[in-house]
């Protein structure tokens, strides 16, 4: 099933652009690569390091 979706003409080069430069064959293949990368990048909300322990300062700060 295809369907038509409109856009400015603004972001139809930059889809343009992102379709030569990824190598997509379509818009089509070009949106799912898009969704994908967005998906993974939910991921890495919590950072980069989440199994970091927390910081605990020491009771007593001391200047050497």
């Amino acid at each position: 099933m295809s369907t038509t979706i409109m856009v400015r003409e603004d972001l139809m080069k930059m889809l343009n652009k992102l379709k030569k430069e990824t190598g997509a064959k379509s818009y089509d293949e070009l949106l799912r690569k898009l969704l994908k990368r967005a998906k993974r990048l939910e991921k890495t909300h919590f950072g980069t390091l989440p199994d970091i322990k927390s910081f605990e300062r020491e009771e007593l700060d001391r200047f050497d």
